[in-house]
């Protein structure tokens, strides 16, 4: 098997305690560019494609055993180079010409095929307990590669009742999302929750989870913040066979990148502050493998998948007669930046033909979003 991997992201993966190495999935869908040109096929291990690959030019019909005068291998270059709409470059490595072949471009590489954003915007319901949430999730690019976030921040306050005092809570969540060739995954999600009540629990937790496995966790308690949270590891590999002209070629998408939390906050028997900065950023490295013999294989280019900071915060102060309230979150996003192109190249007697396919071309998508700045006070009519 012939293995190549070209001009690609350089990502160092630091050990993260308690978490398990990187999985690989399989997409078991192949992706055909050009099914009525070149449809599916699956060789045996080691077939040998180089000479064996007919041209489409009908100057001289191609027999793996002929030869070729010096006008016939020309003429037939040329044809070849005006029916696939190649480029024909003379290679001086080995003193033979090329034709560069473009594709039909996936409009996987480009296009976004999700679905618009969620939002829940805070509301008041005068019959039940006091809460006000927030959430809102979003989602860039599609199946083949894609990102997305989500956040919640919510603030709850109960009255106190026979057996209890009254309480107050804060929570804090961001989650970042990503996808490659089908797979989609919760890469990094960050809380924390705090709960302030007189005679009660006066304290909270900041967790830290990735790939939905909680990774770090700390205590909160009155003036609280923890030492800031920034590690990088490897997030999952996903591989997917793309017919390259008639080449299968199987292309591995590596996910890796980093992980950030900051959180800070109060916490009281009437109070409960709580400002949690979740993040998460990846980018994409990939490589090429066959299971045939040709020339050459790779993939060139890379892919930054997203970056994304999340900082959302709730504050509730309950000193006797009013409850003030506030609600806040901002996105900073940077994602689905680069380009992935493979190739594959085939010897065919006197020429060689290379096909590239564009598996991503994006211009990259910036947010830098006030998403909710809410505060208020709110009479509990318990006051004359």
């Amino acid at each position: 098997m012939y293995k190549s991997v070209l001009r690609a992201v350089a990502l160092v993966a630091l050990a993260v305690p308690g978490l398990v190495a990187a999985q690989t999935y399989i997409d078991p869908n192949p992706y055909v560019v050009q099914p009525g040109k070149y449809p599916f096929a699956v060789y045996p291990s080691n077939y040998l494609m180089n000479d064996h690959v007919a041209w489409e030019s009908q100057v001289a019909p191609f027999n793996p055993n002929g030869s070729y005068t010096v006008g016939q291998q020309y003429a037939v270059m040329q044809d070849e180079t005006n029916r696939t709409g190649g480029q024909l470059q003379y290679d001086p490595t080995d003193f033979t010409h090329n034709i560069n072949i473009e594709q039909a471009t996936i409009p996987e590489a480009f296009q976004h095929m999700v679905p618009p954003p969620t939002e829940i915007m805070p509301w008041t319901n005068p019959l039940g307990t006091f809460n006000k949430t927030y959430v809102r999730t979003e989602k860039f690019g599609n199946s083949i590669f894609g990102a997305g976030y989500s956040l919640n921040a919510v603030v709850t306050a109960e009255t106190a009742t026979q057996t209890a005092e009254k309480k107050v809570q804060a929570v804090a969540e961001g989650k970042v999302f990503g996808t490659a060739f089908s797979t989609e995954k919760e890469l990094v999600r960050g809380r924390a929750n705090v709960t302030g009540q007189q005679g009660g629990a006066n304290s909270g937790t900041a967790a830290l989870y990735l790939l939905g496995q909680e990774v770090w966790s700390s205590s909160l308690y009155a003036t609280y913040s923890p030492p800031p949270i920034n590690w990088s590891r490897t997030f999952f590999n996903v591989s997917k066979t793309f017919m390259i002209g008639p080449v299968p070629v199987t292309v591995k998408a590596s996910l890796a990148g980093g992980v950030k939390l900051t959180v800070l906050g109060q916490i009281g028997p009437t109070v409960a502050k709580l400002s949690a900065t979740p993040g998460g950023w990846s980018n994409v490295t990939a490589s090429a493998s066959v299971d045939v013999i040709i020339l050459a294989i790779g993939v060139e280019g890379s892919l930054a998948l997203i970056n994304a900071t999340l900082p959302t915060s709730g504050e509730l102060f309950w000193p006797v007669c009013t409850l003030d309230w506030t609600l806040k979150s901002n996105l900073d996003l940077n994602t689905l930046s680069g380009t992935l192109k493979a190739f594959a190249k085939v010897r065919i007697l006197f020429f060689k033909k290379t096909w590239w396919i564009t598996i991503a071309s994006w211009p990259g998508i910036t947010r830098n979003w006030s998403l909710l700045n809410l505060t208020d006070s709110q009479p509990l009519g318990i006051c004359s």
